[in-house]
């Protein structure tokens, strides 16, 4: 897989989560000039050295890869100069970004709230760890997740429960609907973790060699 092409229409995934959309003008090696994305204000500007995602169609398949921001041209109109850090990846990623996990997780049914593990999470459903058999499918319970320093509630519906005799425990996929504002919190923070995760393989992999 390679990097998107001259004219390539590509969107430029920031830490918040949020894509704007952008086109390659330029590329040499591994560093590509895009438009300025449109629609980013002065307050979500990143500064040189974000990290951030690009991501585009290539056939019937969406590809992405990160980059860093290098430069910011003051020409008109304005240029990103970006300049690739990882491999490109076909984007497997469904409906929703999904990621995270290990977070803090109460489940509330009944007046009574279970206490677990995330597993992982999305705009659409969280996959969580608990210990009591005390759920079944069509369930209606109360969320409590603890994401970083904010903690999101909401109303979701049980989908599926599956015993974990390993870990003495059962695995439980709950499924809700979020708001804009909810959807962008979680889908920014399940971004934020994944590349803190590739910086972290990154560093690992240089400090070895």
């Amino acid at each position: 897989m390679t990097l998107p092409a001259i004219n390539a229409l590509v969107d430029v995934v920031l830490m918040d989560g949020e894509a704007y959309q952008s086109r390659v003008e330029d590329m040499t090696g591994k560093r590509l000039t895009v438009a300025a994305p449109f629609g980013v204000n002065g307050a979500d500007m990143p500064k040189l050295g974000t990290s951030v995602e690009l991501a585009w169609v290539a056939g019937d398949r969406r590809q992405a890869v990160d980059v860093r921001l290098v430069e910011l041209s003051k020409e008109q109109p304005p240029r990103w100069s970006l300049e690739a850090v990882s491999a490109v990846r076909l984007q497997t990623r469904r409906n929703y970004v999904r990621g995270g996990g290990g977070e803090n997780v109460e489940v509330g049914k009944d007046g009574t709230v279970f206490r677990g593990r995330v597993i992982d999470l999305s705009e659409g459903g969280v996959r969580c760890r608990l210990h009591e058999d005390r759920f079944e499918r069509d369930d209606r319970v109360d969320l409590r997740i603890a994401l970083d320093d904010e903690t999101i509630a909401i109303r979701g519906t049980v989908l599926f429960v599956r015993r974990d005799p390993e870990n003495d425990a059962f695995d439980v996929i709950i499924t809700y609907e979020t708001s804009e504002h909810m959807g962008r919190a979680i889908r920014g923070y399940v971004l934020r973790r994944e590349m803190e995760e590739r910086r972290r393989a990154r560093e690992s992999v240089a400090n070895a060699g």
